[in-house]
């Protein structure tokens, strides 16, 4: 029941009031549409009263355009879990490889077949990557590789989901592929579940040493916890040029351009560079005063969807603890998320377990940012999937999209 003398709904009350499924009241909280708390306990979230009529009264006026693509089978979030397809996402991280969990996102039951590169596409891009200045990023290099993709493979205009899913393997294959080589991949092979051979070429293009097998797995683990995130800005880009016709490898590189923006993935660049101007875990509170002290803020924490803390981050983390567990980078990183927990700011989010996973590791520079665009890669088809199947979408209607993510 309500709580709070009526002021409060339960999700299955504020459903019925909005005449909707209960997992559309949490896609509505992960759009920023509704707010929400714990139940008292921590069951379950609760939902303001005024804030769920304010919200039916737009849709019965006819005022919410987003209401034709609010539905969506593929992600669902709630306070503190992430779901795709109905499996919770950090099962899927511990049992599943980063490809067999795009193919679940996709519509495709696992196993996930080979996914093949294009070899003279790859080796004309790395052609075109060593004319890059040195300050060039993973992420600009993987730009690059995209916009060879889009000169030299003509377009694939049949987008149904099995030629979809193709294309998206064989142009995520060759955005790593055609990657200046780091270190050698490993061979996966003989590793057990979930042993993922994208995540480790992606490793040997971020890396200058070879991973263990944990470290591995939990670069594994970060593909998959932010391989979607609902309805996210560069999602909802995907989702509207797809409806526009757009075809599947330019929408991997509209993607790419829109996912690494200042909003999204450079997110994790800024807190890379935080952490790696710590001197050491016991200046880290003189680090992050001084900071503060001039005018900048400190990324990396509180999410608006997960008030309680980014399920994400808190998984990505762990992992990370149980991998490096006396690692000095690590205490570092313990330091900056005391620290910040002392002031009473919020819990870290997603972004900034991204750039502690990089930094721990020894990862090159902007590392995090090529992990994030790459995941969330296999969302962006997913969500594409979805919007072909919608129909061409005849014009744009004004509509106002939270940028979270």
């Amino acid at each position: 029941m309500a709580e709070d003398n009526g002021d409060w709904l339960t999700a299955d009350e504020a459903a019925d009031r909005l005449n909707v499924k209960k997992e559309t009241v949490y896609a509505y909280v992960s759009r920023g549409r509704l707010t929400s708390r714990k139940a008292a306990g921590g069951r379950g979230s609760l939902f303001r009263l005024a804030d769920v009529d304010r919200l039916s009264a737009r849709v019965k006026r006819g005022k919410d355009p987003q209401q034709e693509t609010i539905e969506s089978d593929i992600t669902l979030i709630t306070q503190d879990e992430l779901f795709y397809r109905s499996h919770r996402a950090r099962e899927l991280a511990a049992t599943a490889s980063f490809e067999d969990v795009a193919r679940l996102l996709w519509g495709f039951e696992p196993p996930s077949p080979p996914w093949v590169s294009a070899p003279a596409t790859a080796r004309f891009s790395r052609r075109v990557i060593k004319a890059l200045p040195a300050s060039a990023l993973p992420v600009d290099q993987v730009k690059v590789v995209a916009a060879c993709i889009a000169a030299i493979e003509p377009p694939n205009w049949d987008v149904s989901t099995e030629v979809v899913a193709t294309t998206a393997q064989r142009t995520l294959a060759t955005l790593l592929t055609a990657l200046p080589v780091k270190s050698e991949p490993v061979d996966t092979s003989g590793m057990s579940a979930p042993a993922s051979p994208m995540a480790a070429l992606l490793w040997s293009r971020l890396c200058d040493r070879q991973p263990t097998e944990t470290e591995l797995r939990l670069l594994n683990t970060a593909m998959v916890m932010l391989a979607d995130h609902d309805l996210a800005a560069a999602t909802y880009v995907i989702r509207t040029a797809a409806r526009a016709g757009v075809e599947p490898a330019g929408l991997i590189r509209l993607g790419i351009d829109v996912g690494s923006g200042p909003v999204k993935g450079s997110a994790s660049l800024a807190i890379e560079s935080l952490l790696h101007n710590m001197k050491s875990s016991n200046t880290v509170e003189e680090s992050l005063g001084m900071r503060l002290r001039q005018g900048s803020t400190i990324p990396g924490f509180g999410h608006h969807v997960y008030p309680g803390g980014d399920v994400r981050a808190s998984h990505i983390l762990e992992r990370l603890r149980e991998v490096a567990p006396k690692s000095d980078r690590l205490a570092t990183v313990e330091g900056v998320i005391k620290t910040q927990q002392w002031r009473g700011l919020p819990a870290p989010n997603a972004g900034f377990a991204l750039a502690a996973l990089t930094y721990v590791l020894g990862m090159s520079p902007g590392a995090g940012e090529t992990i994030f665009v790459i995941s969330r890669a296999a969302g962006w088809v997913a969500h594409a999937i979805e919007a072909y199947t919608s129909g061409p979408m005849d014009r744009m209607h004004s509509v106002n999209v939270h940028m979270g993510d």
